[in-house]
């Protein structure tokens, strides 16, 4: 019989942070479940539930749970799934997996499958393999459970692009939640435990659960330029593995009381943990990694198959167990030491990708860029261009028939308009009949006109003549000044283009370049003129060194009339520009005398405006004032 003590809680947990103290020395985790911290419940929304949802956007994700024996990996994990119970993350992401899946089957096709292996002394063996068989062994007067392979242990390989692969393994397809739970179940009775003194079931073996999620994506087809659907659909091929690993606990032999086959199982657990701690520390330290030190994944199978996780394609999540116990304390800190090394390594995740299918994705958007090339040189637009140039077409086509229907209103009301000084003039001031004061209300409603009732029809009459004189009236006014406005605007923004030339420097600039042209040909000319009369003088020389001089002085000539010539085209030039800035001159001149007439017309009319406006005003209170003398 065990002999049992009372224990000590050897650490502490700061309330309302993820800070555990154990000691003088202080951790600083993401999350702290259990004791004061978190409760163990929300483990899996916190920090599973993003790795769940990162598989279907094909990222890679590792769970592993690492302590001493006995700390309660496997419980918190939950490989040993037995008689569908729901305890540990295991069960709950499978859950998650096929409920996830049932909401995006209409949309996306999808394979599932599972292998399960575990790492017995430094071999690798498949917890699936039917021919497996289990036997009990006695070591050290307790039972334990080894695993017999029925073939040879899985060979790690590395393919030609860096991943880590198991030859030889077994993958089972599963399409339910139940074929998923059997594979997790038989490979967890498949698994190696023992019992040591520190732990009845003990993991001799490391685990890890992996789930492949295979996923087709049918994109939108591919559309051409002739508006017409290429017969294939392309296809997204996206492939994630989730690995769930369940650590064999650290222990130490003195205290396991183990001996013979459990000692040289504990020996292989722990150099597999002290290899993984060395990759750890190589990736965790900041100064060793910008160095570029050696990983040694290389020196265990288990930081072998972990590669991916630890520093490479994957999002990894560790799981630090503890014992809260006094007598496991030098444990726990080199546990909590373990993870605080392991927060510090920074993962590269990378959406897995089919090579063909990704490489069919660069040739699409190759494809769609050609095409898009294709159209802007030909001319050509893409079918979204077209598509979207139809909907303003028809967009524009309204908007036209509504702006039609409103000019045909507004000329009907135009019409009846002008119809009224005509009248007014035929009737003079009179009163108008009560059929024609019937027909002009019934205009004056049709153009959005309102007026009151007045028991004097002759009133009415004269006083809405007078007014329908003087609306006419502003508005051809106001459409006459509107017009002046804009000739006006016209001929300002032209004036401004001569605004920014100097007419008297110009002209004195012209004229000056004229007279150095001038100067310049006469000296030309002059030059000529005597090389002209030194070549007849030495012609009559017939002498050699005359000769010479009438050929050097023939040179100077031709090189005179060359000059001669290209000032002359330069004077011609500058005869045109000055021709040019008179006329410009002269375009100014006009347009400024228009801008003028222009706005002594608007000044004209502004005042007509006013005077129009006084006069109405001083009839409509004389009106007025006569109303309330009969009233």
């Amino acid at each position: 019989m065990r002999g049992f003590r009372a224990v000590k809680i050897v650490f502490t947990v700061v309330p309302g942070k993820p800070q555990v103290q154990i000691g003088t020395h202080s951790f600083t985790f993401d999350h702290v479940y259990g004791s004061t911290g978190s409760p163990s419940t929300a483990m899996y929304e916190e920090c599973v539930a993003p790795l769940v949802d990162g598989l279907f956007q094909g990222y890679n994700a590792t769970v592993l749970a690492y302590g001493q024996t006995g700390s309660g990996k496997t419980y918190t994990m939950g490989t040993s799934l037995k008689d569908g119970c729901q305890t540990g993350l295991i069960p709950k992401v499978m859950n998650a997996l096929f409920s996830k899946i049932e909401t995006l089957k209409h949309e996306i096709e999808f394979q599932l499958q599972v292998s399960f292996i575990e790492i017995h002394k430094e071999e690798v063996r498949d917890l699936l393999e039917p021919s497996s068989a289990s036997k009990q062994e006695i070591a050290n007067g307790h039972a334990g459970k080894i695993n017999i392979p029925g073939r040879p242990p899985i060979q790690i390989r590395e393919t030609s692009n860096g991943v880590i692969t198991l030859a030889g393994s077994t993958e089972c397809s599963v399409k339910t939640l139940k074929e998923m739970a059997d594979c997790l179940e038989q490979g967890s009775l498949n698994r190696a435990t023992g019992s040591t003194n520190m732990n009845n079931q003990s993991s001799r073996s490391h685990a890890i659960f992996t789930i492949t999620v295979e996923q087709m994506k049918r994109l939108h087809p591919v559309i051409s330029g002739d508006d017409n659907l290429n017969d294939c659909m392309t296809e997204d091929y996206l492939c994630a593995k989730l690995h769930l690993v369940d650590l064999a606990g650290s222990e130490r032999a003195k205290r396991t009381g183990s001996d013979g086959l459990r000692f040289k199982e504990g020996v292989h657990i722990n150099k597999g943990l002290l290899a993984l701690g060395n990759v750890i520390s190589a990736l965790g330290d900041e100064k060793k990694r910008k160095e570029g030190v050696h990983v040694p994944y290389r020196d265990s199978k288990l930081t072998r198959l972990l590669q991916d996780s630890l520093g490479g394609n994957s999002r990894t999540v560790m799981i630090a167990c503890i014992s809260p116990a006094d007598i496991n304390a030098e444990e726990t800190l080199n546990t909590l030491k373990y993870a605080n090394r392991a927060r510090n390594i920074q993962n590269k995740p990378v959406i897995n990708r089919d090579p063909i299918s990704n490489e069919m994705l660069k040739m699409r958007q190759q494809l769609e860029y050609l095409q898009a090339e294709l159209c802007a040189r030909s001319g050509g637009v893409s079918f979204d261009e077209i598509q979207a140039l139809k909907d303003r077409i028809a967009q524009l086509e309204a908007t036209n028939e509504d702006l039609s229907r409103e000019l045909n209103d507004f000329r009907n009301r135009g019409g009846a308009m002008e119809q009224y000084p005509a009248e007014i003039k035929a009737r003079g001031n009179g009163a108008v009949k009560s059929e024609g004061l019937k027909r002009g209300l019934q205009s004056m409603e049709s153009s959005d006109y309102q007026m009151s009732d007045s028991s004097d029809s002759g009133d009415i009459d004269e006083d809405t003549a007078k007014e329908l004189e003087h609306a006419y009236l502003q508005n051809s006014m106001d459409k006459e000044l509107n017009e002046l406005n804009r000739q006006l605007e016209q001929k300002e923004s032209q004036m401004k283009l001569f605004g920014g030339y100097d007419t008297t420097a110009l002209k004195q600039h012209f004229g000056k370049k004229l007279l150095e042209l001038e100067e310049e040909k006469k000296a030309v000319q002059c030059e000529r003129d005597r090389l002209l009369a030194e070549v007849e003088n030495l012609s009559a020389n017939s002498d050699g060194q005359a000769q010479k001089l009438q050929d050097m002085h023939a040179q100077k000539l031709k090189a005179l009339e060359a000059q001669i010539q290209d000032l002359k085209k330069k004077q011609e030039n500058q005869v045109q520009l000055l021709k040019q800035k008179q006329k410009s001159d002269e375009a100014a001149k006009k347009l400024q005398d228009e801008i003028q007439c222009i706005k002594a017309q608007k000044v004209q009319l502004q005042q007509k405006i006013k005077q129009e406006a006084e006069q109405f005003r001083q009839w409509k209170a004389s009106r007025e004032k006569e109303l309330l003398q009969y009233l």
